[in-house]
């Protein structure tokens, strides 16, 4: 039996399904915008996208759009975790800076992770991803109190 608390197991749950979407629009696309997926209080996953009506919004408009929808299915009590996959540059502790995905994970129970995988592409290598990193995670944005 694991001590693993089961609301880090719901956060891998959505980590997977997420990195291998960033990476197959990478690939097919070269980009990606902002997207996120959710899981309910059922368990099912949900993929979210926002729409700001712009054929190349700012990628903040967007993470904008997904944390206010997730929230509001937060306060419904609809959802138990929350995750946003979007594009950052990435200095890993005396390396380089990079782009790299990353992917902001909460859960109700209160657990929050920040994961961010490097990426490159090389003329003859093509894409390549690096190992993923855990980082400092943000503050709450999706499931808050008293707000």
């Amino acid at each position: 039996m694991s001590d693993r608390p089961a609301e880090r197991t719901e956060l891998d749950g959505l980590l997977d399904p997420l990195l291998d979407l960033a990476q197959d629009m990478l690939r097919k696309h070269g980009e990606f915008f902002p997207f996120g997926a959710t899981l309910s209080t059922t368990g099912e996953m949900s993929l979210n996208a926002g729409d700001t009506g712009d054929d190349h919004p700012p990628s903040q408009e967007v993470i904008d759009l997904l944390v206010q929808a997730m929230r509001n299915e937060a306060e419904a009590g609809s959802i138990r975790a929350a995750a946003i996959c979007y594009d950052i540059r990435y200095q890993p502790e005396g390396g380089d800076a990079t782009d790299a995905i990353a992917i902001s994970l909460e859960h109700r129970a209160g657990d929050r992770a920040l994961v961010v995988q490097p990426y490159s592409k090389g003329r003859l290598t093509g894409w390549r991803f690096g190992d993923l990193a855990a980082i400092e995670p943000p503050q709450p944005r999706v499931f808050v109190t008293g707000q």
